[in-house]
């Protein structure tokens, strides 16, 4: 048994690697979809300094400006965010949960 020569066709090869990725190619394409549009969102958004903010002097934290500028100018790219973060967390929650088989 332990002279037993193995050997591997391409063939074999590529049926394995088609079986590895045939159910995972769903989640591969969302995956990348996901990639993509933070990519776009980082790259080609213009982002605003600290000078740009309108300043208000009574309220030096400046959140109403903060908040009108994130529901007015970056609704697209907040709402995005928020199913970004919302999938993370569903995916961390079944990650946790674990097996019942236990």
């Amino acid at each position: 048994m332990l002279n037993k020569e193995i050997s591997f066709t391409a063939m074999d090869v590529a049926t394995s690697v088609y079986d590895y990725f045939k159910p995972r190619i769903f989640g591969m394409i969302i995956a990348a979809l996901f990639m993509t549009i933070i990519i776009v969102t980082v790259f080609f958004t213009s982002w605003p300094t600290v000078d740009q903010l309108p300043q208000n002097i009574e309220d030096q934290s400046n959140i109403e400006a903060i908040g009108l500028m994130i529901f007015q100018d970056f609704v697209i790219p907040f709402e995005i965010m928020s199913i970004v973060l919302l999938s993370s967390l569903m995916g961390a929650i079944y990650m946790a949960k674990g097996d019942d088989n236990k």
